[in-house]
């Protein structure tokens, strides 16, 4: 008889865009697991960014560099949550989740290519504003409590 190995993961690590944004600009790479079709017509923009849809992940996750930071995006968070988890199962320890995704990265007015217009607003987001959150605004910063209905 086999004795069935378990693995406990760890908790994944999930960041909002606007410490994403920091995080990129550090040297961190975008790993952007929406399908073609999304990435047409709204992308990601000013970042390094590798493109593997979460449906070819299991094909192409070599592609993702162990030795860096990595964050995970989708449209809303979901997929690339369930990516991130994927990834930590398969030993990435630098992998962290963007909450909220391309949604809440547009909302934010942050650098897109594409028609951002008509993206649905994430309610109670620090992002409401008509201006662009802040780069390494206080409500976003990972290092400090978030702020009332901020990023969570």
């Amino acid at each position: 008889m086999s004795a069935t190995v378990k693995k406990d993961l760890a908790e994944a690590r999930e960041v909002c865009p606007t410490t994403s944004r920091r995080l990129l600009a550090e040297g961190a790479l975008l790993v952007d697991v929406r399908e073609p079709a999304e990435v047409d017509q709204l992308a990601f923009a000013d970042c390094e960014q590798l493109r593997i849809p979460l449906s070819e992940l299991e094909r192409r996750w070599a592609e993702i560099p162990r030795d860096r930071d990595v964050i995970l995006a989708c449209a809303v968070g979901q997929r690339s949550l369930k990516a991130t988890y994927w990834l930590m199962y398969q030993g990435y320890e630098r992998v962290m989740n963007m909450q909220y995704g391309m949604q809440r990265w547009a909302a934010c007015g942050f650098p897109v290519t594409g028609q951002a217009e008509g993206a649905p607003m994430v309610a109670g987001s620090c992002c409401d504003s008509a201006e662009p959150a802040a780069e390494g605004s206080a409500c976003c910063d990972a290092a400090k409590a978030p702020a009332s209905g901020c990023c969570g």
